[in-house]
């Protein structure tokens, strides 16, 4: 067997490789930025990392995982992509948030987060100038968000991707040990999933609805003989002690949030379209408004109804189905949809979310 010292001493030559090669692969993208504000190309571009990922993914021989390789790769990326233009995220806050992981998961670590505490405060900014934001539109235990639908209407922008992730809480705290909780704060939600765990653990601590995970994590930080109801993620941010994981009742808790930004991705191979339409108040209008999905062979993955402001009783539909706007048979399907439709908007065409 090679001694420590030995194996520490080819770990760091490899480490100086590294950094030569992920050194030399800056160089490269500074030369790609020129070329991008040459040619006035979008500095993100969402599909073009995709396949980049599964193509490592596909190449890669192990020991590392799957999981692994993804996040390594997305971060150097996100990191470097820092080289080319400084990019600005808005998510819904606070701090910590749900929300907030998926961006870092979308986007890496290597851009600038900035939280925002209202969906409509997110929308009014990217309509002001911002360029990228996150948010939810779907939790598979409580459904559709229906501000964020609503708001879809009317913005200018376009959904750019997706991004699903497992709602798994933890109990976090500032103390060491459950025996010493006397209070527990979360979001009303996570303290209803979680309710049979903190019947069969801590039955006697006092449980404290508050407006977000997060900001029950931001006050367990301060505060003596609490803990929080919250994600692995929050207790990283704010720094605190996970006293207990996957403590949700139901594992099959996952949210599903759109990436938000100016410019509609090129075609993968395999993408999703979202778009948002209202028909006449006839018969079988809906119906024929659908069909054309059906008739391309384009496979709907959500439909959802939501009330029209100010028109008591009318509603628009917001529809998911997996192919892109530049497919030949889907811009041929949604010509025919649109003759069905009083109005008719395409949200977005966008890479279908691999979930890692």
């Amino acid at each position: 067997m090679r001694e420590l010292e030995e194996l520490r001493r080819e770990i760091d030559e490899l480490d100086r490789k590294l950094l030569e090669i992920i050194n030399k692969r800056a160089q490269i993208v500074l030369q790609i930025r020129n070329w991008k504000i040459k040619n006035n190309y979008p500095i993100f571009d969402p599909s073009r990392e995709k396949e980049l990922l599964e193509r490592l993914v596909k190449e890669n021989q192990g020991p590392l995982d799957e999981k692994a390789i993804i996040g390594i790769f997305k971060t150097i990326m996100s990191y470097l992509r820092a080289l080319e233009k400084d990019i600005e995220v808005l998510y819904l806050g606070p701090e910590g948030s749900f929300t907030h992981q998926a961006a870092v998961k979308f986007f890496g670590e290597g851009v600038k987060f900035k939280p925002l505490l209202l969906v409509e405060d997110i929308f009014k900014s990217l309509e002001e100038g911002s360029e990228y934001a996150v948010v939810p539109i779907e939790n598979s235990l409580e459904g559709t968000v229906g501000s964020t639908m609503d708001l879809l209407a009317v913005t200018t922008k376009k959904v750019i991707g997706e991004v699903y992730l497992d709602v798994r809480h933890s109990l976090i705290s500032s103390e060491d040990s459950m025996n010493k909780v006397k209070r527990v704060y979360s979001h009303p939600q996570a303290l209803a999933q979680c309710k049979r765990w903190l019947r069969q653990n801590l039955p006697n601590v006092q449980e404290i609805p508050t407006s977000s995970t997060s900001f029950a994590a931001k006050i367990v930080k301060e505060e003596k003989e609490s803990a929080a109801i919250a994600s692995n993620f929050a207790a990283e941010v704010f720094g605190l002690n996970i006293l207990a994981e996957n403590i949700q009742d139901s594992w099959n808790n996952k949210t599903r949030f759109l990436v938000l930004g100016k410019d509609i991705p090129k075609p993968t191979g395999k993408d999703k379209t979202s778009i948002i339409f209202s028909v006449k108040h006839q018969a079988g209008a809906l119906y024929r408004a659908l069909r054309p999905l059906h008739d391309f062979g384009l496979n709907m993955t959500l439909i959802q109804s939501r009330p029209v402001p100010a028109k008591p009783f009318e509603y628009r539909f917001f529809v998911d189905f997996q192919g892109h706007i530049w497919d030949e048979k889907v811009s041929q399907a949604l010509e025919r949809v649109k003759e069905e439709c009083i109005d008719f908007k395409i949200l977005g065409s966008y890479p279908e979310a691999n979930d890692f």
